[in-house]
């Protein structure tokens, strides 16, 4: 395909450029807000205010979640830098934390601080395999190894889109789940900075830093900010750590140009938390502190449990830039390239042994974008994404070892495969107008998802070398795992309408299609571990692939917005149907379970997020939800049995919950409580496996002194996660192709932190 060919061409100048000197260097996302063609934004490309105004110290007393932050027919959830301070903890590691306080999200995390790998989070029902994790718009990181790349300190907002998507939104290898986008801090138009020093229980310590050049008379402005943080587990052996640096930089050209260039590198690690089963997860009184082995006993079945065989590695490197034209006052055009690379590992228990999985990815792609405002108020979006991106997944090179006195030991290749490359290509374009008091958009994508070749290889009596030098062995190709390379088409609509019924009313309502990527690596594995049964049976690798396909999501939204002043309430009326879902199936004419995407589910629900800021001294900040997703019909999984999944809650999703967050700010002093509400939740599709309801309760409350005493603001924050000490099941594994399996992780108990900063 020519076309193919020359969007590969421009995707690999657009590398060149980006990684020039070192493409192995680090590089990172894109950073800047989205660009109005009218221009009225165009000064936001530098922040405004002090660096240390943009950090959350000087947003006292600001609603923690604002539904009301866009106009636009599809609504957005908004978490506020006042949020993100608060809920985002002492850590300000984990993107998914500020989130707590969102309807029909489900976060929750083996250790307190976010720095563990051990997490989970729910969109109405839908897991993060299916999210699209954005940056300013940008699908920059990868599946495997995308730990979260900025701190929080340098995020100005964080967008969750829960339902429709308009054409530009969504961008990535999924968006079923919907859309998380980080807005960053953009370099501040004056000097400043920020310095912060934190410690908490299980040895927490983190210190965090960040300086703005402020606009120079060149039209340059730049940050540099870094951190480190580290933390025992709260159980157990092991710790996580974190190294993070970032820096940003603005050009400006004349009147027409803009440019900017971001890069981040971090490195994380983590130990393991250990999953209980169902019977365990019951009993907490008596395993709510089991983990994984401190000490050894020589036998390698039970060995592999040791912690230090148990962690995980992603160091991951990226960069990106934006570079605008304003072609004339009411059209820009854009060019926003990007490229992430992630080298890392995974070490984990794996039948009698220890399974380790060399990681080494990346991501290279860029969005290109045209948009026009004519004079009847509307406006235009041309645009087009393309990417490539190196697997894993699925895993290219497994070995398998054995625990011997205390050290791995070799015994073989579990996997050896080679692959080509994933691939996307995706036009699109969106009309706005408004006439009057109402708002209408419509748009379109095309989805292009190319999945990539795969040659699976003999494994048996090759030594223990990198997957690089293998290939000096002459492994033997399988011709029974051989895939071709397949490119699937979605055509992706959407159209929403927005009305203004009077000062303090509005109703909105929303259509889009979204789609889900399939997961590759689980087929290849079953078919592996019965290759006979399949081969006995005429069904080789590349029938088993073809078998499975990208889900689409259907999905609605009907509102209403109520804003007066400083209270917005927004009731959420919601629906989606999912088709092609693929999950584990039992075949009886093969006697083995393999993946199919014939499943279907379908999920309605009812939403409030609120926000208000009752007087000077008091805001309050919560969301209430009652959902009901659901599997359409059972499944088989055996040669007599059958999952009786129909009409049954999807796993580890609650139809209730209900969340709160009082803060009182009042002379520097600042106390913010925050409660949550989760029901009843399931390990399992068929509902067999109960976890009991929860709530807990947070509280963090800080002092600004330094301005009382003449000097630069410094402020004194304290607090406590899970304030009553409250056992509970937080996060459970539930893997959604895969219906018969789940694992529990209980959740951190009472963390106390501390911590001084100030800016300048």
């Amino acid at each position: 395909m020519k076309v193919l060919g020359g969007v590969r061409w421009a995707l690999g100048v657009s590398a060149c450029i980006l990684a020039a000197g070192d493409a192995s260097c680090a590089l990172a996302q894109q950073v800047l807000p989205t660009i109005d063609i009218d221009g009225s934004r165009r000064a936001d490309s530098v922040g405004r205010g002090p660096a240390g105004a943009q950090s959350g110290q000087n947003n006292s007393g600001d609603v923690l979640i604002d539904a009301a932050a866009d106009p636009a027919p599809n609504p957005k959830s908004t978490v506020t830098q006042q949020g993100i301070k608060i809920l985002g903890g002492p850590a300000q590691a984990s993107s998914y934390k500020p989130l707590d306080l969102l309807p029909s999200v489900l976060e929750d995390s083996a250790d307190a601080y976010g720095l563990s790998f051990n997490r989970s989070i729910t969109v109405r029902g839908v897991s993060d395999f299916f999210l699209s994790r954005t940056i300013n718009g940008l699908p920059i990181q990868g599946i495997v190894g995308g730990a979260d790349l900025f701190d929080l300190n340098d995020v100005a907002s964080i967008d969750l889109y829960r339902g429709g998507l308009q054409a530009n939104q969504g961008l990535g290898f999924s968006s079923a789940a919907g859309v998380l986008d980080l807005r960053l801090r953009a370099p501040q138009e004056k000097f400043g900075g920020m310095i912060s020093q934190g410690g908490g229980s299980n040895g927490f310590w983190r210190t965090f830093a960040r300086v703005d050049s402020g606009l120079l008379p060149s039209g340059t402005a730049f940050f540099v900010s870094g951190s480190i943080a580290d933390a025992d587990k709260w159980k157990g052996e092991g710790d996580a750590w974190r190294r993070n640096v970032a820096v940003g930089v603005t050009q400006s050209l004349g009147d027409a140009v803009d440019i900017a260039v971001y890069g981040v590198h971090n490195d994380q690690k983590a130990y393991d938390y250990f999953p209980l089963s169902y019977a365990q997860a019951q009993q907490l009184g008596q395993f709510a502190w089991l983990d994984y082995n401190t000490t050894l006993s020589g036998a390698s079945s039970v060995d592999n449990k040791y912690y230090l065989f148990n962690r995980k590695r992603y160091v991951n490197n990226a960069i990106f830039a934006e570079i605008s034209y304003r072609i004339a006052p009411d059209q820009t055009l854009s060019f926003k390239p990007y490229y992430w690379r992630n080298e890392g590992y995974q070490l984990t228990n794996s039948g009698n042994g220890v399974r380790l999985w060399p990681i080494n990815n990346y991501n290279l792609g860029g969005v290109a974008e045209y948009k026009k405002r004519f004079a009847w108020d509307a406006e235009f979006l041309l645009g087009y994404w393309g990417q490539t991106s190196k697997p894993e997944p699925p895993p290219l090179g497994q070995k398998q070892y054995t625990v011997a006195g205390g050290a791995l030991k070799f015994a073989n290749w579990a996997t050896l495969a080679t692959t080509g490359n994933h691939e996307f290509y995706s036009p699109y374009a969106q009309y706005t107008q408004t006439l009057g008091r109402t708002t209408v958009s419509g748009g379109l994508r095309l989805h292009v998802q190319g999945t990539p070749s795969m040659q699976y290889y003999a494994t048996a009596g090759l030594p223990d070398v990198s997957y690089g030098d293998v290939w000096s062995f002459a492994p033997q190709p399988n011709p029974n795992t051989t895939v071709a390379a397949r490119y699937f088409y979605e055509w992706l609509p959407n159209l929403g309408v927005r009305h203004q019924l009077s000062d303090e009313w509005s109703f909105n309502a929303s259509y889009s299609r979204k789609t889900g990527r399939p997961d590759w690596g689980p087929q290849a594995t079953a078919f592996s571990s019965a290759q006979a049964a399949f081969l006995k049976n005429g069904i080789d690798l590349q029938n088993l692939m073809n078998r499975i396909r990208p889900e689409t999501v259907d999905a609605v939204d009907f509102g209403l917005r109520y804003q007066s002043g400083s209270l917005t309430v927004v009731p959420t009326f919601f629906g989606f149907w999912t088709h092609k879902k693929e999950v584990l199936v039992f075949d009886p004419n093969v006697g083995q379970s393999y993946y199919q995407s014939n499943a279907a589910t379908s999920g309605y629900g009812f939403e409030v997020e609120a926000g208000w800021k009752a007087t000077e001294q008091f805001t309050l900040s919560g969301s209430l939800t009652a959902a009901s997703e659901i599997y359409k019909a059972d499944i088989a999984t055996g040669t007599n049995s059958v999952m009786s999944i129909a009409g049954k809650q999807v796993p580890y999703t609650p139809k209730f919950q209900a969340k709160l967050a009082l803060t009182y700010h009042n002379d520097g002093l600042e106390f913010t409580p925050v409660i949550r509400y989760v029901g009843t939740r399931y390990g399992l599709a068929d509902n067999s496996q109960s976890v009991s309801p929860y709530t807990v309760v947070d509280m963090t409350a800080s002092y600004e002194f330094g301005t009382k005493f003449g000097l630069t603001p410094m402020t004194f924050s304290v607090g406590a996660m899970n304030v009553f000490d409250h056992r509970y099941i937080g996060a459970i594994s539930v893997n959604e192709t895969n219906l018969n399996t789940t694992s529990y992780y209980v959740a951190p108990p009472r963390t106390i932190f501390a911590g001084l900063s100030a800016t300048f």
